[in-house]
């Protein structure tokens, strides 16, 4: 197996970013009001999202379905949605009235429920369905924004999901030059330097997400990936121990396990994560 970049949880979170919708009618309200359900009753978040489309709620009682989809873990349905959201947006279909004005959506708002679309594509695995999205997202995003470098970051993923680690490391680099203190895709930046056998970029990224964030259980997920590509598997052996020692449970140990696992056997396999 080929290293990969681990995906973010943050990615979920990041679908929850506030619809921009009319006050009127109390809409901006609802929507908020269905958008907090998600977390604590996805079904119901979207049961209400279908009462609201019923009820003429348009695009911002869409959004919510989606995301509810999302939080389910339905991220193909999602996507679709998103999709749908975005296209209609862009000619204004579905958007609030605003007096006797029909609200057209802007390259923000376009982009963003396009880059939310591919990251649901993603993480269900349709990766050029994914890539497709991401750059719809980029072709009309705000040049120079930092709307515009989360959606390069986005980008490295996708990339590094279909193993094209070189073209991840570009766009993170991109984003770094451009923001020196995203010191959070420092771990992004390591592990696809490593995929291409940039061990020295590697090593100097790690270590400086490592200070940035000196408890963070997948930087030795990463440092044992790392010093297994050094050929010193006596220290990959022990990052991975001490990942479990912190932690048992989620993906980072899982994929420390199997690499153990891996390693015991000697198979030869690069490691997971």
């Amino acid at each position: 197996m080929t290293p990969t970049l681990l995906i973010s949880l943050a990615i979920a979170t990041t679908m929850l970013s506030p619809f921009r919708v009319s006050a009127a009618e109390g809409g901006e309200e609802r929507y908020r009001a269905c958008v907090d359900m998600i977390d604590r009753s996805p079904d119901k978040a979207i049961n209400l999202a279908l009462e609201w489309q019923a009820a003429g709620g348009g695009v911002p009682a869409r959004h919510c379905e989606a995301l509810g989809l999302f939080h389910l873990q339905e991220y193909a349905e999602s996507a679709v949605r998103l999709m749908r959201i975005a296209e209609d947006i862009r000619v204004g279909k579905g958007m609030p009235v605003l007096g006797n004005q029909r609200l057209v959506a802007d390259g923000v708002l376009i982009a963003d429920m396009y880059g939310q679309a591919a990251n649901a594509w993603l993480l269900a695995g349709e990766i050029v369905r994914a890539e497709d999205a991401i750059e719809l997202a980029l072709a009309v995003v705000p040049s120079g924004t930092a709307q515009e470098r989360e959606l390069l970051v986005d980008r490295a993923r996708i990339a590094a999901a279909d193993h094209d680690y070189e073209y991840a490391l570009q766009d993170l680099e991109a984003v770094l030059k451009a923001d020196e203190d995203r010191e959070d895709i420092l771990l992004l930046i390591a592990s696809a330097a490593r995929g291409i056998g940039k061990l020295d970029r590697a090593e100097a990224a790690l270590a400086q997400y490592r200070k940035a964030y000196p408890g963070d259980i997948a930087a030795l997920l990463e440092l044992g990936n790392l010093r297994f590509a050094q050929g010193r598997k006596d220290e990959a052996r022990k990052a991975w121990l001490d990942l479990l020692l912190k932690t048992e449970e989620g993906p980072d140990a899982d994929a420390a396990r199997a690499n153990l696992q891996k390693l015991d056997v000697k198979t030869g396999e690069t490691p997971e994560g």
